[in-house]
């Protein structure tokens, strides 16, 4: 029984190193953090989840997001995951996106700050 235990969790290790190697070699996060006026983040999330869904829907290269935050100093995190930067920097150049960040400007304390980085592994 022990021994079946333990080609389980072998099993399982591998099946998660194969997936995470195979899905996300040139996978990208882009992560975008904000400062916020003081008391808004319940506010920016409620307009994040009724204007971000669509703004993506029809991007190719899009994965996923997530919205977080330090509410003690409200600060905003999202990460978004893409296939590339350059799909990311194209899409981050539209118009709509530019009307999509207009409406959460006023919400901002200074400017965003976008940073960049490669998946290498995940699991």
């Amino acid at each position: 029984m022990k021994r079946l235990l333990i080609i389980a969790i072998m099993c399982l290790f591998i099946s998660c190193t194969e997936k995470s190697h195979m899905n996300n070699t040139d996978n990208y996060i882009v992560e975008t953090t904000v400062n916020l006026k003081e008391g808004k983040t319940k506010e920016v999330l409620e307009l994040f989840k009724s204007t971000n869904p669509q703004l993506v829907s029809d991007e190719l290269d899009w994965i996923k997001a997530s919205f977080s935050s330090v509410e003690e100093k409200d600060i905003v995190i999202v990460r978004a995951e893409w296939k590339s930067k350059e799909s990311y920097l194209e899409f981050s150049n539209s118009e709509k996106f530019k009307l999509t960040m207009r409406q959460f400007g006023k919400y901002f304390v200074g400017k965003p700050k976008v940073r960049f980085t490669k998946i290498l592994f995940e699991m």
